[in-house]
């Protein structure tokens, strides 16, 4: 863990009934002092909504480039999945896309609004998904995310549903190809 890094303690309940996936995901994970807490919440909402077995952060934290925010890796360290948040370099984007059989992104529409204007009004074109929330949710979770949280994530008819103790919102969950 880096200097100055908090850590953050997590459980999530998640009953994802597009995917027939019921899970109760428990975790720990640092925060990086450059990391600001929206995209920290984002980093956990992406776990949850594109959770499978073997699911992992970015070992190392922010600070770790190269690296997918999360992945899904097989018995090699070969990656399965790359998933980064927010709006990455789309070069990144395309090379992840050569190398790696799933790519995703997991922004917010705030995110996207300016993602788009950077790529000429238009998404950027890579071989892989986009999944977009609602901005409000995400800032209202990093605004009263305590160091040990418990989530419950609904996720039905492709809209999310989160609780906590603090906040309990809504969010559609936008996919583009």
């Amino acid at each position: 863990m880096a200097q100055g890094s908090q850590l953050y303690h997590g459980h999530i309940q998640l009953a994802d009934t597009d995917r027939q996936r019921y899970e109760t995901l428990t975790f720990s994970t640092p925060q990086h002092p450059s990391e600001k807490p929206e995209r920290l919440v984002l980093r956990l909402l992406a776990y949850a909504l594109l959770y499978e077995p073997g699911l992992e952060f970015r070992k190392g934290g922010v600070s770790q480039g190269d690296a997918p925010d999360l992945s899904i890796r097989d018995d090699d360290n070969h990656i399965l999945h790359w998933i980064d948040l927010g709006t990455p370099a789309l070069d990144r984007l395309r090379k992840a896309a050569r190398h790696t059989p799933k790519v995703s992104v997991v922004t917010h529409d705030g995110l996207l609004a300016r993602w788009k204007r950077q790529h000429g009004n238009q998404l950027p074109d890579f071989q892989g998904n986009i999944l977009c929330l609602d901005e409000a949710l995400v800032i209202t979770f990093s605004r009263s995310l305590p160091r040990r949280f418990d989530w419950q994530a609904t996720i039905s008819g492709g809209i999310l549903y989160l609780d906590s103790a603090e906040a309990s919102l809504s969010s559609p969950l936008n996919q583009s190809p």
